[in-house]
């Protein structure tokens, strides 16, 4: 499949995140292509992996994209986005799904205090997936989780399961929020920008809208204004996807 389309992007795409300075989630422009690829192969495709992803530049309401693909091994896709010439994102896809290869991840220890999500992390509805602070370590945190049915990312009741990763990003920047908070009153909430993901494995296609999830990371590196993280996200005692993601906290 070797080919370029034109994607256009509705406003809606751009809701709660981030309310007086919206951008297209990552999440929301990798969701945007595996639907292009669909529509330009007449037939559901199911994302099985992403060997690497970039985001590089910001967009914005208004934005025209233009994908652009590679063929490279069987079921492997070379993407790269563009606005209006820019380099906005690009990447590795792998499609074919795979049995799960490890279990939901173990508990973290509970948290005895925390302030409202709203406080910790600019998100809103319908993109804020996070719920709740479930557990805490030294350097990780566990959520809770859903995807909310007004999200424009479900259709029918349910979302691409890569909608999961956003909630991973999330819990991410709550443990950079958490951490700060610990260190002293007046620690607001900052915008954070998913930069990056590499070996992520999906072992769903789509996860039920309105359903709750558990996100877990754990701090690989940081070196701020950028952090790393393992992540896993489960549905129940079964895990949907793991691998590790890049953020740029402002």
């Amino acid at each position: 499949m070797n080919s370029a389309l034109d994607i256009a992007v509705a406003d809606t795409w751009f809701d709660g995140h981030f309310p007086g300075n919206p951008i297209l989630p990552g999440v929301a422009q990798l969701a945007l292509v595996v639907e292009a690829l669909a529509r330009e192969r007449g037939a559901a495709l199911d994302l099985g992996g992403i060997t690497f992803l970039r985001l590089r530049q910001l967009v914005r309401p208004g934005a025209r994209l233009r994908l652009a693909t590679e063929a490279r091994a069987q079921d492997t896709l070379r993407i790269a986005l563009t606005c209006d010439g820019a380099p906005v994102m690009n990447g590795e896809l792998r499609f074919g799904l795979h049995p799960p290869d490890r279990p939901a991840a173990s508990a973290l220890p509970g948290l005895a205090e925390a302030p409202p999500l709203a406080t910790l992390i600019p998100h809103q509805p319908p993109m804020r997936f996070v719920t709740g602070l479930l557990g805490a370590s030294a350097d990780g945190l566990a959520c809770s989780a859903r995807i909310p049915s007004t999200c424009p990312l479900v259709a029918s009741g349910l979302a691409p399961a890569l909608a999961a990763i956003e909630a991973a990003a999330q819990t991410g920047a709550l443990w950079e929020a958490v951490r700060r908070w610990r260190a002293g009153p007046g620690a607001g909430p900052r915008a954070g920008y998913l930069v990056g993901l590499h070996d992520v494995s999906l072992f769903a296609t789509q996860v039920p809208a309105d359903t709750t999830l558990t996100a877990t990371v754990s701090l690989d590196a940081l070196a701020p204004p950028l952090a790393h993280y393992a992540m896993q996200v489960d549905l129940g005692e079964r895990c949907i996807l793991h691998g590790t993601l890049a953020t740029f906290m402002v």
